[in-house]
């Protein structure tokens, strides 16, 4: 109903317009009303309970108009609430107390006011410009409003060609989006920048920002992704197109701190951190592909590729992705070594660079290669290292591969050194194949059959081979391991050893033909082998053994006669002693002519008594040595305790040495139990040349 007095009255209950039309048919007919009747009447109003567009609805409309005498005109508009999708203003005022009237009919305004009483970032107040010139000609700027305790600047200027804002924002305070994050996030900062936003008939819809984020700062209520005095540069470019939005991005950030477990980020100008990339979003605003990615933290990373992704559900359709490793060093400290805790890889150092590809599918790893260039690694412990290695790796989760190659110059496995090699595998899926290996090894060669690896994808690796030692040199062992020097060399065939559920086993025999006779190993069982404490199981059994071959690498003090006996259930943890059961002894029938030192005397007897009888004090000292019927010692380590015992004797005790002939000497045991360490302390002060017991 339309009604011209004093003050006439335009209701409308609801109003429904297409995207662009809404405000201007409202600005027209309440204008045309006005300059109607503006002769006749001094104000005119229009109500509207609801006003729509695509993609807005407001509600309880109030636009007045005031004609002033000196033909100025007095506006005021008031809306209660507006909703954009599930945002939400409410309280909105805009007043122009004065508004000039041109002669060509356009209307001028310097000096309003904008205030919305509700907004997501709290209450909004800004002066405002404004011209109104026709549908198609009028400019608003809102100078200096205060919002998120920080300045936002707006202009707008509507041509025949279009929509041009242009806006910019200083000092904006983060810690005002909170509300908006919910309770699982904490942010601060301060948001500066500049971008414009276009909309016209002939052209797309477009936007573009560039600024600053300086002091960012973020965390997770579970302290899981933080973010500290982060500065970040960003610009972005983008505009929608048949309800698609296309672009590119580009965040640079030259300081801060950044930690998403398990890995931390320093970031200064040496270590930069940088990506960019075109992307386009669907009109429905859930797909996501990505084109010319590039991302890079200093030398540690580089990344370029593809990326496709399901953003309505975090899913991660396609990736491709070609990477560089300038610096392994850093790689390890920023990427490997937060993943590696609690593994041997905890701890290593690292040299060379690294390169190549990989493809995933619906977030599963389908494709990998990769060129390992001059590499080197080291335990920092001293467990394991290896030197110049260079590999070309190619892994397919499904499909025949190409083989990969492996070689390095030089390696060693705790005090073992290996020699340089090249190797041959196939990988698909959790698999590895091996072709035979030889591998150098002290003075000799480690030959592996039939290597074969399963589960690499499961986490659990598991291992299974045959091997054969070939002129191991006995000699090269002993030093390597700061033993006595020994003489000889080791052959051997282990038929099957593998490893699983990080227990590596060697099933048959081990046999070592040494000091004249033969030692053999009846299988072994080492578990966790790189881990902090390694727990060895074995059993072996000793004949024929040379006691003068052993006695002189000792220096132990000279023995003739051979030697038997066994070992069992043989326990070592940290690759200290935990638990045995020995006993060696001289064979019933021996070829083998039977005299021993004084020395030998005097050690063995320190060993089972605590005390050394000192031939060398006594007439015995012009004996150089003694003859003897037997020699017997057995020594069983249960927890703490010790339990001792040689060849039986009648009147009490045990032989460790039963003497023969004139002279006699005679060792003798008298305690059967004894603490393990009281017995350590002994073999330590048995004296050996050249040699430390420890």
């Amino acid at each position: 109903m339309c009604v011209f007095s004093k003050r006439p009255i335009y209701r409308r209950s609801s109003v429904s317009w297409g995207r662009r039309t809404g405000v201007k048919v409202a600005l027209v007919l309440l204008l045309s009303v006005l300059s109607g009747v503006a002769a006749a009447v001094q104000e005119a109003r229009l109500h509207m309970e609801s006003v729509q567009g695509e993609g807005w609805r407001g509600q309880d409309l109030l636009l007045e108009l005031g004609y002033n005498s000196d033909d100025s005109l007095t506006i005021e508009a008031q809306m209660t609430d507006l909703f954009a999708g599930k945002t939400k203003l409410k309280g909105i005022r805009l007043g122009c107390p004065l508004a000039l009237t041109e002669k060509s009919g356009a209307i001028r305004c310097e000096k309003a006011s904008l205030a919305v009483m509700q907004t997501p970032v709290g209450k909004l107040e800004s002066s405002v410009s404004l011209y109104y010139g026709g549908p198609d000609d009028w400019r608003l700027s809102l100078d200096s409003t205060h919002v998120m305790g920080g300045q936002l600047h707006v202009h707008a200027h509507q041509q025949s060609s279009g929509l041009v804002v242009d806006f910019s924002v200083k000092d904006l305070a983060l810690i005002r989006l909170e509300p908006w994050l919910g309770s699982d996030w904490s942010l601060a900062g301060k948001l500066y920048g500049k971008g414009q936003l276009r909309l016209g008939t002939s052209r797309p819809l477009s936007l573009s920002l560039k600024g600053k984020l300086k002091q960012l700062s973020w965390s997770s209520a579970d302290s899981l992704q933080v973010g500290e005095a982060v500065g970040l540069e960003y610009s972005l470019a983008a505009e929608r197109k048949s309800g698609a939005w296309r672009g590119s991005l580009t965040l640079k950030s030259l300081d801060g701190q950044l930690y998403s477990d398990p890995v931390f980020l320093e970031i200064d100008a040496q270590r930069p951190l940088e990506l960019s990339g075109d992307f386009e979003l669907g009109a429905d605003g859930r797909q996501l592909k990505a084109r010319k990615l590039h991302a890079r933290y200093a030398r540690a990373l580089e990344l370029r590729g593809s990326m496709d992704m399901d953003v309505s559900v975090g899913e991660l359709q396609n990736l491709s992705l070609d990477f560089s490793l300038a610096d392994l060093q850093q790689t390890y400290q920023v990427l490997l070594q937060p993943l590696a805790i609690g593994t041997p890889m905890d701890d290593v150092s690292l040299q060379g660079r690294a390169q190549g590809s990989l493809h995933m599918t619906q977030g599963v790893l389908q494709s990998l290669e990769a060129d390992l260039l001059g590499v080197n690694l080291e335990h920092n412990d001293g467990m394991f290292g290896i030197s110049g290695l260079e590999a070309n790796l190619d892994w397919q989760r499904q499909g025949k591969t190409d083989f990969s190659h492996l070689e390095w110059q030089a390696a060693h496995l705790y005090r073992i050194a290996l020699g340089g090699t090249e190797a041959l595998f196939q990988m698909n899926a959790g698999s590895l194949r091996l072709q035979p290996l030889s591998i150098p090894l002290l003075g000799g060669s480690l030959m592996l059959h039939d290597l074969e690896v399963d589960g690499l994808l499961k986490g659990e690796p598991a291992w299974e081979t045959r091997a054969d030692l070939e002129a191991i040199q006995l000699l090269e062992l002993s030093r390597s391991m700061g033993w006595p020097d020994m003489q000889g060399s080791l052959q051997a065939s282990i038929p099957r050893v593998y490893y699983k559920h990080s227990i590596l086993r060697m099933q048959g025999q081990l046999k070592l033909d040494v000091f004249g006779g033969e030692v053999v190993f009846d299988g072994m069982e080492l578990q966790d082998p790189l881990g902090v404490a390694p727990v060895l199981q074995t059993s072996l059994h000793l004949s024929g053994l040379d006691l003068q071959q052993i006695t002189q690498v000792f220096a132990f003090g000279r023995i003739e006669g051979s030697l038997e006996g066994y070992v069992r259930n043989l326990q070592l943890v940290g690759w200290e002693v935990a638990a045995f059961d020995a006993f060696l002894h001289s064979p019933s029938v021996d070829k083998r002519p039977h005299r021993i030192s004084q020395r030998a005397i005097d050690n063995l007897t320190e060993l089972g008594n605590g005390a050394s009888v000192q031939l060398s004090a006594t007439m015995l000292r012009f004996f150089e040595d003694f003859a003897y019927d037997s020699l017997a010692l057995q020594i069983k380590l249960h927890g703490a305790t010790a339990e001792l015992d040689g060849v039986p004797r009648s009147q009490g005790g045990y032989y460790i040495v039963k003497g023969a002939r004139l002279p006699r000497i005679d060792v003798i045991g008298r305690n059967h139990r004894i603490a393990w360490k009281e017995l350590l302390s002994r073999i330590r002060d048995i004296r050996f040349d050249d040699m430390i017991v420890e």
